[in-house]
């Protein structure tokens, strides 16, 4: 399994790392091997910020907080 993060710049690396790091847990537990997950944080200028969200596909796009009223 692969994460990727698209994030506006300002995040420090240690920031990133500790990110990743709690993305991989987070993945623990609900059972996949963390062994089997990358993570990948790339950041994006503001000025192609809107562009980017209005390209996703809308079903890449998960919201949690959705998740839970289904």
């Amino acid at each position: 399994m692969h994460i990727s993060v698209t994030t506006l710049p300002g995040y420090t690396p240690a920031e990133k790392k500790l990110l990743a790091k709690r993305l991989k847990e987070a993945v623990a537990s609900v059972g996949i091997a963390s062994f089997t997950v990358s993570v990948s944080i790339k950041d994006l200028p503001m000025e192609k910020w809107d562009t980017f969200i209005r390209e996703l596909p809308d079903n890449e796009i998960i919201i949690p907080e959705l998740l839970n009223r289904m």
